[in-house]
């Protein structure tokens, strides 16, 4: 077959990374120095990681069936035990497909359809009484401008390949036109969300999930800009100023209640939540992946005293034994210009969060 290039392997343990670019290298050469076979898949014959995987599939991401059309061939030679995946979106839904091919404790597939898409998530859990931003979901083109806003509100796309990209900040009834604009282009499932603003902090849970249960990690304080025309780009990540002991309690009852209703085996598991002016934590947006924004290769490793990158690959394999009781370390990450890249971050750290909290503001942010 055209799409598959073997190597010679019988009676091995193996993980699938979905997709081989230069953010899965890393999980590659991680998942291989602990003794697993790698599948890595993606359609770029180019790709990087393809250089230090095992077995080679050339098909999309997103092609779910064209995947598990190959994958079946290696049943007789591999034990397939996990699946490794960065990337938002569709390929949560593939690995989801994966996963039940395999028998493999995972995330349902109609789980995985409705927390990756924006508008399913916040319809289900408002059924489930897990807080959200109120909200109204439209179809493109369907914004009837007579609607009525309590300003600001937030307008962002219903699913986007990139975290982030098409949410904007309106203030006023001038700015929704060029924003609605913006979350369109971005929308990959012809739907949008306008939601109320909260004016309270961003928090992003890190946790997995094995055989059904929570494993918190830590909470992070996400550092959001607003562009001048109200549009939100990524700054970077901090370790949170002080101890917020009760809302990382309470950002965890939420990603419990998620894991519950939405049947979740194993997975890793982020949530993103802001509170409100009373200080009441609600869900806006969940991920199922292990995650971007340089977290594994630049903060975990200055943050936590443990290997994230293997904590990650065993949660997958349903190996791991999760660390209790541990000490982080106040860190952050910015980006340069609210662009992630490897040329352009910045890492701070310190032994105290009023010494970090210093670095930061001689950074000018």
């Amino acid at each position: 077959m055209k799409n598959f290039v073997k190597n010679t392997y019988t009676n091995k343990i193996g993980v699938i990374c979905i997709a081989a670019g230069k953010t899965q290298k890393p999980l590659i050469l991680k998942a291989k120095s602990l003794g697993y076979v790698v599948i890595a898949i993606d359609r770029n014959r180019k790709a990087p990681g393809f250089k230090y995987a095992d077995f080679k599939i050339y098909e999309s991401t997103h092609n779910a069936n064209a995947i598990i059309k190959v994958l079946r061939k290696f049943k007789p030679k591999l034990k397939l035990i996990g699946i490794l995946n960065r990337s938002s979106g569709p390929p949560v839904i593939t690995a989801a497909k994966i996963s039940k091919f395999l028998n493999l404790p995972g995330v349902p597939i109609k789980s995985a359809e409705s927390l990756v898409n924006k508008d399913k998530m916040r319809l289900i859990c408002s059924k489930q009484k897990i807080p959200t931003p109120n909200y109204k979901i439209y179809s493109i083109n369907k914004y009837k401008k007579n609607d009525s806003h309590k300003f600001p509100i937030v307008i962002k796309p219903g699913l986007s390949l990139i975290g982030k990209s098409g949410v904007s900040v309106v203030h006023s009834k001038n700015e929704i036109d060029l924003a609605i604009k913006y979350a369109e282009k971005c929308s990959i499932n012809k739907k949008i969300l306008i939601e109320e603003y909260l004016k309270g902090p961003d928090f992003t849970l890190i946790s997995f999930v094995n055989n059904g249960k929570l494993f918190p990690i830590c909470l992070l304080e996400e550092i959001n800009i607003e562009d001048k025309n109200g549009v939100i780009l990524p700054k970077g990540y901090r370790t949170l100023k002080k101890d917020y002991k009760e809302w990382n309690q309470k950002a965890s009852a939420i990603a419990r209640k998620i894991v519950s209703k939405f049947k979740i085996k194993r997975s890793a598991l982020m949530i993103s939540v802001r509170p409100n002016s009373k200080n009441y934590l609600k869900l806006i947006e969940v991920h199922l992946d292990i995650g971007g924004d340089l977290l594994i290769e630049a903060f975990f490793p200055k943050a936590l005293p443990f290997d994230f990158l293997q904590l990650s690959i065993e949660m997958a394999t349903g190996n791991a034994i999760c660390p209790v009781n541990f000490n982080l370390k106040p860190t952050a990450i910015f980006y340069k210009d609210g662009t992630v890249s490897k040329k352009g971050y910045k890492i701070l750290t310190s032994n105290s969060n009023q010494m970090l909290n210093k670095k930061i503001l001689d950074l000018k942010i």
